[in-house]
């Protein structure tokens, strides 16, 4: 089975190719969503089969409705280098430090041959403030990491250096694409990306475990899950918030 939709020249194959697209990658997309997919996926030529680019749904508030925005992976941003003939991965990226030895920034670098055979070095630098994705913490009330920024920041900010110098050396093949550790936190608190939502189930669990609990607790923890009841909770927060009763439990039974 090949991997992008460009090699699909029979109509038939073609569609029902975005019939699984549509029910895989883009769930509820329309067929014009799914069709402008399919072609930055043919201009590009990157696969979503190989996880190399991504359609990344979001709640649009001023359009009231969901859109879809397209990313890549660093290995797709990789590949599309490679494919010119002119790329070569630079030397490691370099890091700054704040005082408190913090990661501050890093720079990345990669080659670019130009036209007339000479190499040359191109570099760019990403600063962790402004890449940093981040949640606020419900015991602390404070904004902190997510767990991959948290474990591998040096991982994390470096592939966005890269990303920035590969865009720079290849404006013509990366234009208008971004990466996902690029916009990840740029759309944290405007748009955030539609989730599952848990079971009826989940919604019981915690309802019976919330029964003998303070009311100004379970306010504090309705504000701090994002929703009005605990049947719109979504599915990532459902074990943060079960962590939390459990803790609540225990200090009162402690007392």
């Amino acid at each position: 089975m090949t991997n992008t939709l460009q090699h699909y020249e029979d109509p038939m194959d073609f569609a029902k190719q975005l019939e699984l697209w549509t029910r895989t990658y883009m769930k509820n997309a329309t067929l014009d969503e799914v069709a402008l997919f399919a072609n930055v996926c043919k201009r590009t030529g990157l696969s979503p089969e190989m996880k190399q680019i991504f359609a990344i749904p979001r709640d649009d508030k001023k359009l009231g409705k969901t859109v879809y925005s397209f990313q890549t992976s660093i290995d797709g941003f990789r590949l599309i280098a490679e494919r010119t003939g002119r790329y070569a991965p630079g030397k490691q990226a370099e890091y700054e430090y704040n005082q408190d030895k913090q990661v501050v920034s890093a720079t990345a670098y990669v080659k670019k041959m130009t036209n007339d055979g000479t190499w040359h070095e191109v570099a760019a630098t990403a600063f962790y403030d402004e890449y940093v994705q981040e949640f606020k913490d419900f015991e602390t009330k404070k904004m902190v990491p997510t767990k991959f920024w948290e474990r591998m920041p040096h991982v994390m900010l470096a592939k966005c250096a890269e990303s920035l110098a590969l865009r720079k050396a290849f404006p013509a093949e990366l234009s208008g694409l971004y990466t996902q550790e690029e916009m990840a936190q740029a759309h944290v608190e405007e748009e955030k990306p539609k989730q599952e939502k848990i079971s009826s189930d989940q919604v019981d669990q915690i309802v019976t475990s919330l029964s003998n609990l303070p009311m100004d607790y379970v306010e504090k923890l309705r504000s701090w899950a994002g929703v009005d009841n605990f049947s719109q909770l979504p599915a990532s927060k459902f074990e943060a918030v079960m962590k939390s009763i459990k803790n609540q439990q225990g200090t009162i039974e402690a007392k």
